[in-house]
């Protein structure tokens, strides 16, 4: 990654940025530095302009994963961790620790016939405290 040749030192917010990408890698289908993004453009820049440009966050997905409505879901809540280890300054970022956390989270709010007050309970649960997107505090 282009971190580990700026940074005078390795530490986890490195390393937290790098899975970052290749989780970018895995949902969009896409490598590090293609050339659909321009030139001088990384997968990570790419998507900031994206965000920037007000795009759907769907438009950015590999639609070769699927494109049901919960695979959707569960590849933009992982988008979300994505964007979060790769945010630009590394004490912004989560641990490890924190990004394994979330991605246990990372499941969409299914209706489930057998378990319905579960189901009615997770729905109060934020996946997120604040947002990766636009820097706030409001649920994702």
């Amino acid at each position: 990654m282009a971190e580990y040749g700026y940074a005078l030192k390795v530490d986890e917010k490195i390393d937290v940025y790098s899975y970052g990408v290749v989780l970018l890698e895995l949902l969009t289908g896409k490598r590090p530095l293609d050339s659909d993004f321009g030139e001088s453009i990384d997968i990570v820049e790419w998507l900031r302009m994206k965000i920037r440009d007000n795009k759907s966050l769907e438009e950015v997905l590999d639609p070769s994963v699927g494109n049901s409505r919960h695979v959707v879901e569960e590849m933009l809540l992982v988008l979300r961790i994505a964007i979060l280890c790769t945010a630009k300054l590394p004490k912004e970022r989560p641990t490890m620790r924190d990004v394994i956390m979330m991605l246990g989270e990372a499941k969409p709010r299914r209706k489930s016939s057998s378990n319905s007050k579960d189901a009615a309970n997770n729905k109060e649960i934020p996946v997120f405290s604040t947002s990766p997107v636009n820097n706030n505090n409001s649920l994702v």
